[in-house]
């Protein structure tokens, strides 16, 4: 076992709600606005079906299961 590496100290960062734009931004520990990075939002869903023939009453037929998966992203800010 060796020693632990060198470490970096984080600056510290908060998030606060902009009380105009009602939208969180970061503030660095001086009060400055901190660009994060940009990216766009979307939404993700999968959609399964199943079927099973018969009146359920005994195991006869055969059960058949798909599914569809859709994606939709907006575009990023540039």
């Amino acid at each position: 076992m060796g020693p632990y590496t060198a470490t970096v100290t984080v600056p510290e960062f908060t998030p606060v709600i902009d009380p105009e734009t009602q939208i969180a931004v970061i503030v660095d520990e001086y009060g400055r606005t901190v660009r994060m990075g940009e990216h766009g939002t979307g939404t993700s869903g999968l959609t399964r079906t199943t079927t099973t023939p018969g009146d359920g009453s005994g195991p006869d037929g055969a059960t058949d299961t798909d599914s569809h998966e859709s994606y939709d992203q907006d575009q990023s800010p540039g």
